[in-house]
């Protein structure tokens, strides 16, 4: 195991993450902590950071050098965003700070950071023309991936922070200055030539500012899933948004739930770039992303000290195993089973698309519950993976997953509906109870977690369900246990469930 430290210093925040990376390539995020420090404010006429921001810098960076030191990372990595690129004293910076952390410095150029940017999105997204917007401090990034490659790219030098010193925004806001900052916002994205060429499936928001937005139209929405990653809204709630925080002073861009304290003065430039972006594009959904530059240093670390990257849902599956101890061989002998019982019984299940991500995950993870305790396991499922990070999976997918994954003893009808009802239907949630029903059975077959047990033959009459497995030891008690089930064979497809097996060995 290896654990890997990030100093990443931005116009506005400084953050630090650290992670633990195990040798297949799994990781988790231990520690991660934020501090505002408004680097690019005040900075319009001198263009020079302050001695005594950077006092307040180098204080912060040495303290997370000595935390890092602490609890003895492998590597220590201090980056410094695009923005200290246009600062005139980055001279004096960059030697101050190596002198303090003794470590060598990053500072990025503005296609350096788009591309980490994009490096975590194609490890954590499904992407197929999509526009990418990251919004710092002080600069705004802006590229297109097409197909997996980033065909495009494009740097605003202009963010929340100075947009709202520059136009007052960080309280009440003038109808001049509310004019003047779409005027210029238009200007500089009318230089984006290749714009209007596309037609984007959707626009991923990336940075402080865009999980921001989303925890406030999340909360606007009541929405019932606490995941930004994969958070989606559409361009008239985000002009909403935009034109409510247009009209508000600072103190009641605080009384609007979601918003945070440091960030409510920032939320108006935030949204003005944003709402003309998506203008200007054409785009009508935005995807937010939990993932960014941060992570894009993780994977390429991960890469150069174990190899080339696992697909990413299946690296998300052995993530959440290796967290909560759960036995590995087991959770693919389940999937296994389960994929093969589905494609048998193709023609009594319904002829469902696009399955298999759900398949996967909500089998995989069938055990995931019992790192909490035994009884109920099946409902801490639930809780576990609609929690956990899946990334190539959207809300309705991970949904599904965690909802298939906890399926024991009973239907639940409608009662999920009621509850997640902006997510999944009725339809999504008969797709649950067929994948559900035979995670079950899987799981009973393989419960002792020792024995080889495969599908050998089916037969399907209109009364029954014929199953017989081969197996490399006696499955009395099994096969017991599993024909518990048999009334929710005979309630969803009308036939009753029978089961045969003999032994083989290897």
């Amino acid at each position: 195991m290896k654990k890997f430290a990030l100093l990443f210093v931005g116009g506005n925040t400084t953050r630090f993450a650290l992670w633990e990376i195990h040798d297949d390539q799994s990781f988790k995020l231990v520690e991660s902590y934020k501090e505002d420090l408004k680097l690019g404010k005040n900075i319009d006429e001198t263009q020079e950071i302050s001695t005594e921001k950077l006092e307040a810098l180098r204080l912060i960076l040495n303290y997370f050098k000595e935390f890092s030191s602490s609890v003895k990372a492998d590597k220590t990595l201090v980056v410094l965003a695009e923005f200290f690129q246009r600062i005139k004293n980055k001279d004096l910076l960059m030697k101050t700070l190596q002198e303090d952390l003794q470590e060598d410095i990053r500072l990025l150029t503005a296609d350096e950071e788009l591309h980490y940017d994009y490096l975590s999105l194609i490890h954590s997204m499904t992407l197929r023309r999509s526009l990418v917007v990251d919004i710092s401090g002080v600069s705004t990034q802006i590229g297109y991936i097409e197909e997996g490659r980033l065909a495009q790219k494009h740097l605003l030098p202009m963010g929340p922070v100075n947009l709202t010193e520059r136009f007052s925004l960080g309280d009440q806001i003038r109808k001049e200055d509310h004019l003047a900052l779409e005027r210029l916002l238009r200007e500089e994205i009318s230089k984006i030539h290749w714009l209007k060429d596309q037609a984007y499936d959707d626009l991923i928001i990336l940075g402080g500012s865009a999980r921001s937005i989303a925890k406030i139209d999340m909360k606007k929405k009541r929405y019932p899933l606490p995941i930004l990653h994969e958070y989606t809204l559409d361009k008239e709630d985000l002009h909403r948004l935009y034109k409510g925080f247009m009209s508000k002073n600072y103190d009641q861009r605080l009384q609007v739930i979601g918003v945070e304290r440091d960030r409510a003065d920032l939320l108006p430039a935030a949204l003005g770039i944003l709402d003309h972006l998506v203008s200007a594009s054409g785009v009508s959904e935005l995807r937010v992303s939990g993932s960014g530059i941060r992570e894009g240093f993780l994977l390429e670390y991960i890469e150069k000290e174990f190899g080339p990257l696992a697909p990413m849902l299946e690296q998300s599956i052995h993530n959440i195993l290796n967290i909560h101890n759960v036995p590995k061989e087991k959770s693919f002998r389940i999937y296994q089973l389960t994929k093969d019982l589905y494609n048998a019984l193709e023609g009594v299940h319904k002829p469902w698309q696009n399955i298999d991500a759900i398949l996967k995950t909500s089998a995989a993870l069938r055990d995931v519950g019992l790192s909490v305790r035994y009884y109920r396991h099946h409902n801490h499922n639930f809780y576990l993976i609609s929690n956990a990070e899946l990334r190539g999976l959207n809300h309705r997918e991970i949904l599904m997953s965690a909802m298939a994954a906890s399926f024991n003893m009973d239907l639940h009808k409608e009662a999920p509906l009621l509850q997640y009802s902006q997510i999944i239907n009725r339809l999504d949630l008969s797709m649950v109870y067929d994948i559900g029903l035979l995670i079950s059975l899987s799981d009973r077959l393989l419960r002792s977690g020792v024995k080889t047990i495969t599908l050998a033959s089916w037969h399907m009459t209109k009364d029954t369900i014929q199953l017989h497995f081969h197996s490399t030891e006696d499955l009395h008690f099994e096969l017991h246990d599993a024909l518990k089930l048999s009334f929710l064979f005979k309630e969803l497809y009308g036939r009753s469930l029978a089961l045969t097996y003999e032994i083989k060995h290897p």
